[in-house]
């Protein structure tokens, strides 16, 4: 198992900032990292990661990786929740996958987001057709 520590992921701004997400809560499998630079902590972003392992009726192991994003607006000179955005991608992982059949999905699915086809579905809010 890995231990929790600081996450660095960079923003999607045309010149990205890097941000730095914390360990919030990390118990049994589930991590939970935020951005606790607005210090409230309904505002903070959260990148929250969690794995389930394969069992007896159940053979096939299970990692879920969500980010959530808070929109805040000014309300009486006071930031406030205006609406949160959610992302979650769930990997089904067969107990009898190999290293590298994983190293191929992980990359498939990470390369994949950064396709602009791709990234026009969820930027422009454009379904894909043809």
């Amino acid at each position: 198992m890995s231990e929790a520590t600081n996450l660095t992921v960079n923003d999607g701004a045309s010149t990205p900032v890097e941000v730095t997400f914390t360990p919030e809560m990390v118990s049994g499998g589930n991590a939970t990292f935020r951005d606790g630079r607005l210090g409230v902590s309904n505002l903070m972003p959260r990148i929250s990661n969690g794995t389930s392992l394969s069992s007896t009726s159940r053979p096939t192991n299970r990692v879920t990786h969500r980010v959530s994003l808070p929109v805040t607006k000014t309300v009486d000179g006071q930031d406030v929740l205006d609406f949160v955005l959610r992302a979650e991608a769930t990997f089904v992982l067969p107990e009898r996958a190999t290293t590298q059949n994983r190293k191929d999905l992980l990359a498939y699915f990470v390369n994949s987001l950064n396709e602009d086809l791709i990234k026009a579905t969820v930027i422009d809010v454009s379904p894909i057709w043809g």
